[in-house]
């Protein structure tokens, strides 16, 4: 079959929603289907460009440009009229496929492609990754972005046949419809993965104590604060732990962390700021645990973390609350320490947890947190449940 793959993502390498949608398109190639992909944010890289087409990884993507804007009016349309280039190069294009598979679009996007799909007898696959909260928009629950948002999520959704959803809490809502659940997905055999040759970071590289790191661009639900604040309490009786942030700038960190902390502390907590996407793997290898540290809400239920399978994948065991399905991946002691809640005297205690583990068990669970990457989080573990959730399409 020939597969649109479309949303809002900036493929290839753009966000973390462009490196979903390629380990799912990898699924559908390797059992023999021809993916096409339409971004709706981005930029072409010329090493892809073949004869006038842009292709990654053997997959042939286009890019709408529609959600990479700035101005005011653009905005506006987005929520009135939204993503008119895609709508065109769609309406244009859309003969040539059998299925069209959206990720995670607005109300008005969903209508217009139930319609289209249903005009021209296309199969339609929503992958569907989040449920957006209040305090995402602005005025909250009384802005009218919000409503639509619910609206989409309650009602336009459940009109989809077909879903890919993320959790099993998003799978048990949309339980009427024909449902492949796919966590967050790798390819192990990218390099990325298995070259984790060493770099020349002294700060990093001399430091003899127990890492921890955080990876990523911190929102609210991350609670980064409350981590540092955590740490914070327990280099007052050791400075055998450090703390490494992977995406925030030491001129960004005073919003964590007071300046005469970090001054004090600068051996204990290491501002890296951003980094290449392809040397984050190497960050977690080279740390003892990473941090997941998210409170139990319904965002954090319907979402699952990223930073989860690229910490696995990376040989690092996780310091984290149990949120969306962490539970059917995680196992306390052996690849995770799970602690009770987000708050600071719970992450305390996890830490503590850390230093109280010899080397060898920290060797140990680093070698079972890779084995649960190997076998839970790469692609090619889904191809079957795949390929039957293609064949009962509907």
């Amino acid at each position: 079959m020939k597969i649109l793959y479309l949303g809002l993502f900036r493929f290839p390498e753009g966000d973390a929603a462009a490196s979903r949608v390629l380990n799912n398109i990898r699924i559908f190639r390797d059992l023999g289907h021809s993916i096409h992909v339409l971004s709706f944010g981005g930029k072409y890289r010329e090493e892809d460009c073949v004869e006038g087409r842009y292709i990654y990884d053997n997959i042939s993507y286009k890019i709408s440009n529609d959600i990479d804007t700035h101005s005011w009016s653009e905005r506006i349309l987005r929520y009135t009229y939204p993503y008119p280039n895609a709508r065109r190069i769609i309406r244009s294009t859309i003969k040539e496929y059998d299925i069209l598979i959206v990720y995670n679009t607005t109300l008005q996007m969903n209508m217009f492609l139930q319609n289209i799909c249903r005009k021209h007898n296309k199969k339609l696959v929503l992958d569907l990754t989040e449920w957006p909260d209040s305090n995402e928009t602005p005025g909250g629950k009384w802005c009218p972005i919000y409503w639509m948002s619910e609206l989409n999520m309650r009602y336009i959704q459940k009109r989809f046949k077909n879903i890919i959803p993320i959790s099993r809490f998003l799978n048990r809502y949309y339980s009427g419809s024909n449902n492949l659940i796919l966590p967050p997905l790798i390819d192990i055999k990218d390099s990325k993965w298995n070259n984790f040759a060493a770099r020349d970071m002294p700060e990093l590289n001399n430091y003899n104590g127990v890492r921890i790191i955080f990876a990523g661009t911190p929102a609210k639900k991350d609670l980064l604060g409350n981590l540092v604040e955590a740490l914070l309490r327990v280099l007052k009786s050791t400075s055998k732990i450090q703390l490494l942030v992977v995406g925030v700038s030491q001129e960004q960190a005073v919003d964590y962390c007071p300046i005469d902390e970090m001054e004090k502390y600068r051996q204990n907590l290491i501002f890296l700021g951003k980094v290449p996407q392809s040397l984050v793997p190497y960050y977690y290898h080279i740390s003892d645990f990473s941090a997941i540290i998210r409170s139990h809400s319904r965002k954090n239920t319907a979402g699952f973390p990223t930073k989860m399978v690229e910490s696995m994948a990376a040989g690092c065991p996780v310091l984290m609350t149990l949120t969306s399905d962490l539970g059917y991946y995680a196992i306390d002691g052996k690849n995770a320490l799970i602690i009770n809640d987000d708050s600071v005297n719970s992450i305390e205690q996890g830490i503590y947890r850390i230093l109280s583990l010899s080397k060898e068990q920290i060797s140990s669970m680093k070698q079972i947190a890779r084995i649960t990457g190997e076998t839970k989080f790469d692609y090619r573990a889904y191809l079957k449940e795949s390929n039957l959730f293609l064949n009962k399409i509907r």
